[in-house]
């Protein structure tokens, strides 16, 4: 059995107690040893946890390792990481809960780091039901905008590509060789413009969908080949993990289609090496894949654009990427989660497994 000893700085009155008390932000300190010591009550709130108030916990006693909060605050004081205003989502019982989080460092005389000080402010909640009927109304409204715009552009575009590919005939069977290139570089970009066009149609509705129950393990082991090769021309190191997980209804190509985009923007945010880990387990109801990178994680204020169509931080991407992940995944009843804490990013997929075709008679 663990002992509780009480935190012994600083030496505060019962009055200092008492204002801490009063506060509308949780306060906290994470020691070296991964031992917490809550302030106020609202730090326990926010944490739901129930502890004593100014006495030194374990931080395993508190909140169990696979939990969101252990994650970030044990990360916190490992790499002594100083935040401000950094915005933090934790599921619990069905609902999301947003915290503003500041941390800061707290040093002895010898300046080095004895631990942490933890800051949060509670910014609301509300349900998983209500942000996923959000994201589906976003989502629909989107396709609708993008099927128009596509058809639009295409038939113009249909139309000019015909004319110049008469035309590079022509300059070509009498070898007037600059017009012919000059010719060829516009057939490019009209390329490059159907290719757009192809991802816009994605954005309302995948074409050629052919759902089949499949495996996850073995559209991850046909992938591994290519995402290993990717690798090691960055020099990153990749680790991929499954375990025995239940049958998904779906289109392997698609999903292919989603694993590959997500890697690709996953070793984009590594410039420098770093490590890919792919893990699939099963989650529930879900079988979920985890892809995860080592980069700089995902500034707050952006958190809630990723997913809009046309944006973008990279000076050549299209902003269609991420949307379009998005739709496929939504077409196979499924979500994306993303989840970044400044020093790393990990994007979730989550399907609905086969019950039928996993299902054992009791």
């Amino acid at each position: 059995m663990t002992t509780m000893t009480p935190f012994a700085e600083p030496q505060w009155s019962w009055e200092d107690w008492q204002a801490l008390g009063s506060l509308n932000s949780g306060v906290l300190f994470i020691n070296k040893s991964l031992e917490m010591t809550v302030y106020n009550g609202l730090a326990a709130q926010l944490l739901n946890v129930v502890v004593p108030i100014g006495q030194a916990v374990p931080l395993q006693q508190c909140l169990a390792p696979e939990r969101e909060e252990y994650q970030v605050l044990s990360a916190i004081v490992t790499f002594e990481r100083e935040f401000r205003n950094h915005v933090l989502t934790w599921a619990e019982d069905g609902s999301i809960r947003h915290v503003l989080m500041d941390s800061f460092k707290k040093e002895n005389s010898a300046g080095s780091v004895d631990g942490m000080y933890v800051v949060m402010k509670d910014l609301g909640n509300f349900t998983v039901l209500e942000q996923h009927m959000q994201k589906t109304d976003k989502l629909a409204t989107l396709g609708k905008i993008a099927a128009g715009i596509a058809h639009e552009i295409r038939n113009p575009m249909t139309t000019i590509k015909g004319f110049l590919q008469v035309m590079e005939t022509r300059f070509a069977c009498q070898n007037m060789n600059e017009e012919l290139q000059y010719t060829q570089v516009m057939l490019q970009e009209i390329d490059r413009v159907n290719a757009l066009v192809s991802e816009l149609l994605l954005l309302s509705r995948p074409h050629h969908v052919e759902k089949t129950v499949c495996s996850m393990e073995t559209i991850l082991a046909e992938l591994y080949p290519l995402i290993e090769s990717q690798t090691l021309l960055r020099s990153i190191n990749f680790e991929c993990a499954t375990g025995k997980l239940p049958s998904i209804v779906a289109d392997s190509n698609m999903l292919k289609q989603v694993l590959l985009n997500l890697v690709k923007n996953a070793l984009e945010a590594m410039d420098d090496g770093g490590t890919l880990k792919i893990s699939a387990t099963a989650d529930g109801a879900w079988v979920r894949v985890d892809v995860s990178d080592t980069g700089p994680g995902i500034p707050y204020y952006l958190m809630d654009r990723i997913f809009d169509a046309f944006y973008t931080t990279k000076d050549k991407g299209t902003g269609l990427g991420l949307p379009i992940c998005q739709r496929i995944v939504a077409d196979h009843g499924g979500e994306i989660r993303v989840s970044s804490k400044g020093f790393g990013t990990t994007f979730s997929v989550l399907l609905p497994y086969d019950k039928e075709a996993d299902h054992t008679p009791s």
